[in-house]
């Protein structure tokens, strides 16, 4: 039994049920049963094959290399490459299961495209992009495939994804009822699952549209989508070690001198240097503007605001700014106190 390929949810009953007259020689079984997963808007079938099953049946029925009713799939996929790739510094392509090859010819006027598909030697190398044009959609374990074709796109690389649009169903029966429901469409995405599904192996879209070729002279709808390999987020824990090391320059030693003071700002800042504050000197209290803290206590000071501070100030008050950002508006409220000249320093003098 399958599960979700977007989330691994396990789904207990299906919507709809189909038994399929096949040729005898066919390597899987003939009974269908659709599931829908709420959480990923996600449809897909099972019929007791495994990934073996699908393995065998396409070494031997794969016709794709010849198929000849798509009148400009090719084409149109192509244009749409070109734009999207565009200045974005790619010159290697690996078209992954590259069925008649027409997508790789059009392709190599302005890219270096190598090809794989059933048959072939494995391909090892890393690419800057990788393509997978409705090859998702016969895919028996999603998440494993996945796994196995990211080796093959390089850090920061993109992967362009082109599936049958499950949204736009509805719209193509007159195509040929049911067509969607086979034997080799087991994957049924929409924007949101497929989008979900990327998420989840570490790609984000850059580009997500609806879009269409023709069949004959009636339109087959698709989902295109580029998605850039996102790389380990380096920027955060630099972040920290860095803002840590400013931190601990702060010379907070230098309030040993001063008996009391107050302490002007309670904001993110304060939440990290209070307690090394303390350590030094006794804080009367902390002035805040912000009427969320007002009458507020943290580590047994309690919060005022500007004019409760206005209305007992005296000369030999000492405030600490701990605002690096306000710092200077501050400053200047402070100045506006009548006739009275406190010594107010800021905490990046320490």
């Amino acid at each position: 039994m399958r599960n979700c390929s977007c989330c691994n949810k396990y789904i207990s009953s299906g919507i709809h049920d189909i038994i399929l007259s096949m040729p005898d020689d066919i390597p899987l079984r003939n009974t269908l049963t659709i599931f829908f997963c709420n959480d990923c808007n996600f449809y897909f079938s099972d019929s007791s094959n495994n990934e073996i099953d699908y393995d065998n049946y396409y070494k031997l029925f794969n016709n794709y290399k010849t198929y000849p009713i798509y009148s400009d799939k090719d084409e149109r996929c192509y244009l749409y490459l070109i734009q999207e790739l565009q200045g974005r510094n790619i010159n290697t392509i690996l078209d992954y299961g590259s069925g008649n090859g027409k997508l790789k010819e059009l392709l190599s006027n302005n890219f270096l495209v190598n090809e794989y598909d059933i048959g072939m030697n494995e391909d090892t190398n890393k690419y800057e992009c990788l393509i997978l044009s409705h090859v998702l959609e016969h895919i028996y374990d999603v998440n494993a495939f996945l796994q196995k074709i990211d080796k093959n796109v390089k850090p920061d690389g993109l992967l362009y994804i082109e599936v049958p649009n499950a949204e736009f169903y509805d719209k193509i029966n007159d195509i040929t009822p049911l067509q969607e429901i086979n034997i080799e469409h087991i994957n049924f995405f929409s924007k949101y699952s497929l989008n979900k599904l990327l998420i989840n192996h570490g790609y984000y879209a850059v580009s997500l549209k609806d879009d269409y070729f023709k069949i004959k002279e009636n339109n087959y709808y698709v989902i295109r989508g580029v998605f850039i390999k996102s790389k380990i987020n380096l920027a955060l824990p630099s972040y920290i070690t860095r803002g840590n090391e400013i931190i601990n320059t702060f010379n907070y030693s230098k309030l040993n001198e001063y008996e009391q003071i107050y302490i002007y700002g309670c904001g993110q800042f304060l939440f990290k240097t209070l307690s090394n504050i303390q350590k030094c000197t006794k804080v009367i209290n902390i002035i805040d503007d912000n009427l969320c803290y007002y009458n507020k206590i943290i580590n047994g000071v309690s919060i005022i605001n500007f004019e409760k501070y206005r209305e007992k100030t005296k000369k030999s008050d000492i405030i600490l700014l701990t605002t690096l950002i306000y710092d200077e508006i501050i400053r200047n409220k402070i100045k506006s106190i009548d006739n009275i000249n406190v010594n107010v320093i800021s905490i990046n003098e320490l």
